[in-house]
């Protein structure tokens, strides 16, 4: 069994604004987390943003809307620093001076739908096509079940709009779900490269770890670096490399390999656009 090997720092680093949500969608176990609600500082992220390379890929999402946070716009541009910033939203909150934020630090972009809206439909699609123009790498996202019959109809007038479209596979219907679509024993690549902050500064496992299922440090009283090479992500590696993961809770009904999509992902190469 071929091991993995740590890296320095994490490559990939997901930010959680906030995990406040003005939507209760149906795929999403948002509301079977065990943990308080709250919103990310501007000191404690940039306190972490000053201990990572600008070549770190910055997410700036994870288990909330991140366009609620009162201070969204000066949150996105400490991101600003690195080459490569990440945004989903479903834009229920955006405004002018945060499309402004976003087309300024984005390089990619996801807007995330809870219908099957057509294009023609949707308020956004001016502002998409601003994005693309600019150089934004951009996307339309949904649940399979949400599209199941028309499917190829959404995906040919979406492609149309952006430079790819996301149809994630839905693996939970009233929370917390089950990823074991296949037997999986092989080490994964998300505990050797990448790395979660909730809003409080408590470091998750990966972008699966919606419950911090197992809390593998805190960055209010300990460094980046020091977290990352810590006895916790270290039993994490093991398990993996030793072919153990499923004795890790996070990881115990979860599929997902390194270079693996979860769900099926349409570009516009992909049908000739």
């Amino acid at each position: 069994m071929q091991s993995l090997k740590l890296l320095k720092l994490p490559k990939r680093v997901t930010f959680e604004f906030t995990n406040l949500c003005n939507r209760q969608c149906a795929g999403c176990p948002r509301h079977l987390m065990d943990y308080p609600l709250g919103n990310m500082t501007p000191s404690l992220l940039s306190s972490i943003v000053k201990q990572l390379p600008s070549r770190t890929v910055a997410v700036a999402f994870f288990r909330g809307e991140s366009l609620l946070h009162p201070q969204f716009n000066e949150m996105l541009r400490i991101l600003g620093k690195f080459k490569t910033v990440q945004l989903a939203s479903n834009l229920d909150y955006v405004t002018p001076s945060k499309q402004h934020a976003i087309m300024d630090v984005c390089t990619f972009f996801s807007y995330s739908l809870h219908e099957p809206l057509k294009p023609q439909t949707s308020r956004h699609v001016g502002f998409l096509s601003d994005l693309k123009q600019a150089g934004v790498e951009t996307q339309v996202s949904i649940l399979d079940t949400l599209i199941e019959d028309n499917k190829e109809e959404f995906t040919r007038d979406w492609i149309k709009i952006v430079d790819r479209v996301r149809v994630y596979r839905t693996h939970s219907t009233h929370g917390f779900g089950n990823m074991n679509h296949l037997i999986v024993n092989t080490a994964c690549c998300k505990p050797f490269e990448e790395m979660v902050v909730l809003w409080d500064g408590r470091v998750a496992l990966c972008n699966h770890d919606w419950n911090l299922s197992f809390p593998l440090g805190d960055l209010n009283e300990k460094n980046v670096k020091q977290v990352w090479m810590g006895a916790y992500y270290d039993g994490v590696r093991d398990l993996h490399n030793l072919g153990l993961r499923r004795a890790v809770p996070t990881c115990e009904f979860c599929s997902f390999e390194s270079n693996h999509v979860y769900g099926e992902l349409i570009k516009v190469k992909n049908i000739g656009g």
